[in-house]
């Protein structure tokens, strides 16, 4: 299925978007309350775990696109929970040239639709670390509740983890999602 937004549409990533998945994640401005930048290495394996999450479950945090120029925005989508793969979680990380034109409210809305509609998830997680002012409105405005704090990876970052239920998810739903079967391409069931 391919997803897509009034501004916004989803693809899968490809071997060939080690560029875009560098121009993204090596920034240390995007990736400054997640980590920091990553190195063009750790950029690849990001775009070669996406890949294979979303040949293996389905889903992945997809790259983004404006419709009307093709311009790369990002990416957004759901993964397990590193805390507790059981949980999926939800996630947007737009480049630079994005920021401030709420594309990432646009984006979160069409993946929990996806998540709840498509994949009928019971409830979905995320989260940022602290001081991420725009994540925490983000969160909130799509009708994520925070339940608590949590220590998260190697650098032992502080993050505010909050969730969505499903009834939650479907009744704060504002924006038109569509989701269609591309032409040339067989979707199957995993």
């Amino acid at each position: 299925m391919i997803l897509e937004s009034p501004r916004l549409t989803f693809r899968t990533w490809m071997k060939t978007d080690v560029a875009l998945a560098e121009a993204l994640w090596c920034d240390s401005e995007v990736t400054r309350f997640f980590g920091g930048a990553m190195t063009r290495e750790q950029a690849r394996e990001r775009l070669n775990a996406e890949r294979e999450r979303g040949e293996r479950l389905g889903f992945q945090y997809w790259p983004m696109f404006l419709r009307k120029t093709g311009t790369f925005a990002g990416c957004a989508g759901l993964r397990p929970w590193q805390m507790d793969p059981e949980t999926i979680e939800a996630g947007v990380h737009l480049v630079r040239s994005a920021w401030g034109l709420r594309l990432g409210e646009e984006a979160l809305r069409a993946v929990l639709t996806y998540g709840f509609e498509s994949l009928v998830l019971p409830r979905i997680v995320a989260g940022h670390g602290l001081g991420h002012d725009n994540s925490q409105k983000l969160l909130e405005r799509t009708g994520f509740q925070y339940t608590h704090n949590i220590q998260w990876g190697s650098q032992a970052i502080e993050v505010r983890m909050y969730a969505i239920h499903a009834e939650t998810g479907r009744s704060a739903k504002t924006l038109a999602v569509e989701m269609r079967e591309p032409q040339g391409l067989q979707v199957t069931d995993r």
